[in-house]
């Protein structure tokens, strides 16, 4: 068994009899619907986790299953749980080659690293002793982060790191349901129209009445959010993205199960 395995393992140990009752019904409610919307799974030879460092390269699929016919079909598998990504910036972080192929500018950099810079010295300490967080962290870094984003414009890219470099089914459950999304971007799913990726970035600006906040809006109907955040309580020269996804086309297929 993989580490990823041992850990789902654990997790699913944890929960009491009535709640992995609970689990495995909607488990089971989500695979049924698939299988009966994409026939591929009917077939499927093995299954396997990934890790979560797949997730940091753009590969956000959870469950791997091989098929006799047409190779793999993955699932995105969440429980209460709808951010898409947090990957994280710094001053050695360069989001925008290992995001979307385009190295940061040196603009960027500029604008970056003093902050950074001024973190690692007060290592050890804590946010909450840290006066002006956000006029002097916080604000000028998502201002950067923003200016470079509409800078680059790489719309079609930045939207497949963050969503998934790979067509995936996904499964949450929430809220008393459970909710399959197709995010067949490439037209690789059986269940689902094509999803058109985005063409162009349309406007990147501040979530209203937020200072940690940044929305992007792209052409053909995507939405995202980019909550900054620190991660931990003390400080350290990193901080971390909270990305949620706002919008999608119409086209994305939908179904809801009651549970």
């Amino acid at each position: 068994m993989t580490d990823a395995g041992r850990v789902c393992r654990d997790a699913y140990a944890a929960y009491d009899e009535g709640d992995r009752q609970r689990i495995d019904k909607a488990a089971k409610g989500a695979v049924l619907f698939l299988q009966a919307h994409d026939d591929r799974l009917l077939d499927a030879r093995t299954v396997r986790l990934q890790s979560d460092q797949q997730g940091r390269l753009g590969d956000v699929r959870d469950i791997l299953i091989e098929t006799s016919a047409e190779g793999e079909i993955g699932i995105s598998a969440k429980h209460r749980h709808k951010a898409l990504k947090h990957p994280r910036l710094s001053d050695t972080i360069d989001f925008g080659k290992e995001w979307y192929g385009v190295p940061c500018s040196s603009t960027y950099w500029e604008r970056i690293r003093p902050i950074f810079r001024a973190l690692r010295e007060r290592s050890g300490e804590f946010w909450r002793d840290l006066p002006r967080k956000h006029e002097d962290v916080y604000s000028p870094i998502l201002d950067a982060f923003s200016d470079e984003i509409r800078t680059q414009g790489i719309a079609a890219d930045l939207l497949r790191y963050v969503v998934g470099r790979h067509d995936f089914y996904k499964v949450v459950k929430a809220n008393g349901d459970i909710v399959l999304q197709s995010f067949n971007l490439g037209g690789s799913l059986k269940w689902g129209d094509s999803v058109k990726l985005p063409q162009r970035i349309v406007d990147v600006s501040p979530k209203p009445r937020s200072r940690t906040t940044v929305n992007l809006i792209f052409d053909e109907g995507w939405q995202l959010s980019f909550r900054l955040h620190n991660a931990k309580s003390e400080i350290e020269p990193s901080l971390k993205f909270d990305v949620q996804l706002l919008g999608t086309p119409d086209s994305l297929a939908r179904h809801v199960i009651p549970f």
